[in-house]
């Protein structure tokens, strides 16, 4: 066997064996990098949850003529209402239910009120 030959054998062994010890340490380290990613995750799951589940509004409709409850994102109106204070009454039951906060607004179109029912049922203690 020629001389040079046999010295590229031993370093196409070599390499390879190189390559291999990279791909082990990368896998490693892909490995580590999944972990974390998966607990950043379930931070952002519970973040996320909290934020979906989103506020009730309660808007006047000039065309219908109805006090409607709209949810954030939400494309269609959850519930109309004749009256403002009906319309009230039933968000106030969705958010209760939802443990959610509802944003009121006055026949304008402009703000009236937040509220959150957690306090206002403390209040009344």
């Amino acid at each position: 066997m020629c001389f040079f030959k046999k010295k590229k054998k031993e370093e196409t062994k070599a390499n390879k064996t190189e390559e291999k010890l990279e791909k082990d340490t990368v896998k490693k380290e892909n490995t580590e990098v999944k972990e974390d990613s998966k607990e950043e995750k379930g931070v952002e799951k519970e973040n996320s949850e909290k934020s979906k589940k989103g506020v009730y509004r309660v808007v006047f409709d000039k065309e219908d003529k109805l006090w409607k409850i709209k949810k954030d994102g939400a494309k269609r109106v959850i519930d109309s209402r004749k009256t403002k204070e009906e319309a009230l009454a039933r968000v106030q039951e969705l958010s209760e239910s939802q443990d959610t906060k509802f944003v009121v607004y006055k026949k304008d179109g402009k703000f009236q009120k937040k509220a959150n029912l957690n306090l206002k049922n403390n209040n009344n203690d």
